[in-house]
């Protein structure tokens, strides 16, 4: 019998911890394998829109010293800038809806997920999950002008946004409303979770840029008057390669987040409206029957 792990309870810190780390344990075959076949297409593109972007700047430093041509590289800044974004959306956007409906799925299947109501599920709610991103990123952006405090306060509240669209299929607005309610009174917690959870995320992404970061220090000693003329030299297929690879491994990582953000969803909606204890006592009743 397979090991499942039941989402819907109140959890403390400790066992959200323990839970994200057994869940990725348990499923990150055809999890990750599901984030690459609905997200990837955006990823490549992230990705490239990234590299593009450091070699119009580096490259731009040079052009700008020998030509003077500083509308070709604001041109080539802007271009890179617009995809980065627009890419960047739209994966984290897919990240959220395939880590959630996977999630979804295999709480509705007691462990089994089924890919094709994943994929499903994600594409009915793609332009509630981009709507969610745009507008989560607004009002934390707004928020961090602020002396940066409402940025976090607004960042942790609407942490659970897109589980409210994906697991109470809320609208944007709506799901954006149930957050301030959800998380009344146990926003303290919540900060404490998605800090350590960070925190984590952070360290083990660091891990994966450490061969960048190697290669980058060797190549800027070795080749320093070169790199120093033209900074677009430290951009050949190897540093290149590797910052994709980095990439790539962070963005996956970024799955963690999302699967902390489930769990302090259903924390938070068992405390307030103990469904998942109701579900557990009607399921007792029908197999006394």
């Amino acid at each position: 019998m397979n090991e499942t792990i039941n989402f819907k309870k109140q959890r403390e810190l400790g066992s959200i911890l323990t839970d994200i780390f057994k869940f990725i344990r348990l499923n990150w075959k055809p999890l990750f394998g599901m984030i690459f076949k609905v997200a990837g297409p955006a990823l490549l593109i992230m990705i490239c829109a990234y590299v593009y972007y450091m070699q119009s700047i580096m490259g731009g430093l040079g052009l700008m010293e020998s030509l003077g041509s500083v509308s070709i590289f604001t041109a080539n800044v802007t271009i890179a800038i617009f995809i980065l974004f627009i890419s960047g959306i739209i994966f984290y956007a897919l990240l959220n809806g395939v880590v959630l409906h996977f999630i979804k799925s295999y709480i509705a299947n007691y462990g089994v997920v089924v890919k094709e109501e994943v994929s499903t599920g994600v594409k009915n709610d793609f332009w509630k999950l981009i709507g969610t991103s745009l507008l989560v990123g607004i009002i934390v952006a707004v928020g961090t002008l602020f002396c940066v405090i409402p940025g976090i306060y607004f960042g942790v509240v609407l942490s659970t946004a897109y589980t409210i669209v994906v697991f109470n299929e809320k609208g944007v607005t709506d799901a954006i409303s149930d957050c301030f309610n959800l998380i009344k009174n146990e926003w303290w917690i919540t900060f404490a979770t998605f800090l350590v959870v960070f925190l984590l995320y952070y360290f083990i992404m660091i891990i994966f840029q450490i061969p960048q970061y190697i290669y980058f220090f060797i190549k800027a000693i070795s080749m320093g008057e070169e790199i120093s003329a033209d900074p677009s030299h430290i951009f050949d297929w190897v540093y290149v390669s590797l910052t994709s690879i980095g990439m790539i491994f962070q963005y996956l990582l970024y799955s963690m987040i999302v699967i902390a953000s489930a769990f302090v969803f259903f924390n938070l909606n068992e405390k307030k409206n103990f469904t998942g204890t109701m579900e557990t006592i009607e399921s007792i009743g029908k197999k006394e029957k």
